[in-house]
């Protein structure tokens, strides 16, 4: 593979991952797009684009957000290494992909990784060791925050931390975007 990686994890559900890839998306042209979905089953990979667009779904927003190719994976982490293998290999010829989930990280070697945590600093047991291996921590805040107290360490060395409401879409977006396009 000869393109980028950027990983983005969160802190738990719903605290923005699918914002943030949009971000990233509509500002890096040529990248595609990788959503995991923990299923307690099955392994799925899909690139049809009926099932991409459905409405209301994250690979949607992907899809929209100007992602070239967008790949949905589903499961339960088992059968993740070889799916992550056959949903890169769908995206040759790009620039870059945006993997959005917590568990790819574990079989993924990304350029960055981009950790999204709430304001409250609260996180799922499981996401502190992802926390841990995070280039850019975004604080998913409609305030600034300037000493930021997250519920367990999880700050390595020369960590950049953003604020910004992926809500509203404010905050330090453009300052994060300049940042991680040096990575590119």
């Amino acid at each position: 593979m000869s393109f980028k990686i950027i990983s983005v994890t969160g802190a738990h559900s719903k605290v923005g991952k699918t914002t943030l890839c949009s971000i990233l998306l509509k500002n890096l042209k040529g990248f595609g797009a990788i959503k995991f979905t923990k299923s307690s089953v099955y392994t799925s990979i899909t690139d049809d684009r009926a099932t991409i667009m459905q409405k209301d779904k994250d690979t949607a927003v992907m899809a929209e957000s100007g992602a070239e190719k967008v790949v949905w994976i589903q499961s339960p982490g088992s059968g993740l290494e070889d799916a992550l293998n056959i949903a890169m290999s769908k995206m040759d010829g790009l620039r870059g992909v945006v993997v959005e989930g917590n568990t790819p990280l574990d079989f993924l070697n990304p350029h960055l990784v981009i950790f999204v945590i709430g304001e409250d600093g609260q996180m799922k047991p499981s996401a502190v060791r992802v926390g841990g291996k995070a280039d850019i921590i975004i604080i998913n805040s409609g305030k600034q925050i300037k000493n930021p107290r997250f519920s367990a360490p999880i700050l390595k060395k020369n960590t950049k931390i953003f604020c910004m409401d992926l809500i509203n879409t404010k905050g330090e977006i453009d300052k994060f975007i300049t940042y991680a396009k040096k990575y590119m």
